[in-house]
């Protein structure tokens, strides 16, 4: 994928623990699914255990979404801990070659804790996610593969590879690759309309701030911040009335005028032991980021 026509330059930086406490207290009022990870690999924060250690006890569905490079033995007896609802490892190749180019970063051994080199990263990811697999009580798990330009011909390998693995409460989600907002460009990206407000996300970043789009990786359409007004203030305030009316793909606000496809799932495929494929999934409502 290449860089579309709008930026993405966000701060980063680590959510505190004030900011964690209050969203999870936030989302027990409100939340009907709380997805754990947006735009920055969650297994990264030096608290992710300790938060994960506060959720087994919850109102809501908790889902996880990792790309699996530095998550350890740990973390994945935290998610089983947890009692994670859905635990969701994008993974998006099959071969090394392809692996380098659409998923490039650093990937951890799972085995020595080491950073492996280039050449170990597709066999690394894939010794962690055997290991979850082969645990007898892993959480529902979706193995994730993004369908774009830099792999296509692996889908069918991918789904043929992993599928033996797979559980009964266990998939491959084949997806299209998305905009987010004109971030990104691909040949494959088709049009499609914002359902953003449809569906009723919310995303909370590391600061508090709250976005009523997923695909709002700058935060362009903050709605304000949890550390100052409630979920149920932000959500159905002013601020978002005001946007609800102008928002959608192509509208004169960022990112929706670089915005083509939305959240495009005409073409999901679910792929199961048990299921063979459905489209056009619902995926989560609230990110905590």
């Amino acid at each position: 994928m290449q860089p579309g026509g709008s930026p993405y330059d966000r701060k980063h930086g680590f959510m505190s623990r004030a900011v964690f406490d209050r969203a999870v207290e936030e989302c027990r009022h409100v939340a009907r699914i709380v997805e754990l990870g947006f735009f920055g690999e969650q297994t990264l924060h030096p608290l992710y255990l300790d938060f994960m250690s506060t959720l087994a006890s919850r109102p809501f569905q908790l889902e996880t979404n990792t790309n699996v490079s530095m998550v350890t033995h740990d973390m994945m007896r935290a998610w089983i801990t947890s009692k994670f609802d859905l635990v969701r490892l994008s993974l998006a190749a099959i071969t090394p070659e392809v692996f380098n180019i659409a998923r490039p970063g650093p990937v951890r051994s799972l085995t020595t804790g080491k950073i492996v080199p280039d050449a170990d990263r597709m066999s690394a990811v894939n010794e962690k996610v055997h290991a979850w697999l082969a645990m007898p009580d892993h959480r529902p798990t979706r193995l994730v593969y993004v369908n774009s330009s830099y792999n296509q011909g692996e889908k069918q390998k991918f789904i043929d590879y992993w599928t033996p693995y797979l559980g009964p409460s266990d998939h491959v989600l084949i997806k299209q690759v998305l905009s987010y907002g004109g971030k990104i460009t691909d040949p494959l990206i088709e049009s499609h309309r914002c359902n953003v407000w449809d569906v009723k996300y919310l995303v909370i970043d590391n600061t508090g701030a709250t976005s009523p789009c997923n695909l709002d990786t700058n935060m362009d359409l903050a709605l304000g911040s949890i550390m100052e007004q409630s979920v149920e203030q932000l959500y159905f305030g002013e601020r978002a009335q005001w946007l609800k009316s102008r928002t959608g793909c192509g509208n004169p606000l960022t990112p929706c005028r670089t915005c083509t496809d939305g959240n495009n799932w005409s073409k999901n495929e679910k792929h199961g032991r048990a299921s063979a494929c459905a489209t056009g999934e619902q995926l989560v409502q609230l990110r905590v980021a």
